[in-house]
């Protein structure tokens, strides 16, 4: 894992950094119940909403500002993901949400991630769509890592690095780097215009759950 940074493995959810109690609870909560109660209401199939980074951002942002964290926000990023032997060579990369990427009608065309500005903190709850063998098991599906200004000098695909992590394993190091991407429009989407019963329901299950 990245050198010196405290790391906190809950369920699916890997903690990189050190974050408020109230924050580690609520980390447990979204880990334990998030995609668990989409599935409860939505009717689809079991697993459904783990590609689903808009909703399930903006349902961990309702949830967050609802329990005392009222600058929760959704921002808009690409996410980069690579695997490098020990020589430094490539084994594997992918892209989510790359400037350029196909453009698909009626649908978010990019990622989204849920912050915490006060905390310094991001929240990607849709890892899942991104796990490839590649990886060696290092990527469990949702992440939560301390974030920053866009970095001039880490320059992906056009577009500066906000967080990122680096894993150690023993024959391959995996990288993974979110990028900034303010030009994308979430507040146009269906699933922020119109907060249906699935997003409802989700806030609600992960509020339940922490009050308890």
């Amino acid at each position: 894992m990245n050198d010196d940074v405290p790391t906190v493995q809950l369920g699916d959810l890997t903690v990189f950094g050190k974050f408020p109690l109230p924050m580690m609870k609520a980390l447990a909560v979204i880990t334990t119940c998030l995609h668990e109660a989409y599935d409860d209401v939505s009717g689809f199939p079991p697993g459904t909403s783990k590609d689903k980074c808009l909703f399930t951002s903006l349902a961990v942002r309702d949830f967050l500002v609802r329990i005392g964290f009222p600058d929760a926000t959704v921002r808009g990023v690409a996410l980069y993901m690579a695997a490098i032997d020990r020589d430094d060579d490539l084994i594997h990369s992918i892209g989510v949400g790359m400037p350029g990427s196909f453009q698909l009608p009626g649908k978010f065309n990019g990622h989204a991630v849920c912050t915490v500005p006060s905390l310094n903190l991001l929240i990607d709850t849709t890892l899942y769509q991104a796990i490839r063998p590649a990886w060696a098991g290092a990527v469990r599906g949702m992440m939560a890592v301390e974030y920053g200004p866009p970095r001039p000098h880490q320059i992906i695909h056009g577009r500066p690095g906000i967080a990122g992590v680096q894993m150690k394993g023993d024959d391959r190091d995996v990288i993974i780097v979110w990028l900034d991407r303010p030009e994308l429009n979430w507040r146009n989407s269906e699933d922020f215009r119109v907060r249906n019963h699935r997003r409802i329901g989700v806030t609600k299950a992960l509020c339940e759950i922490y009050g308890q």
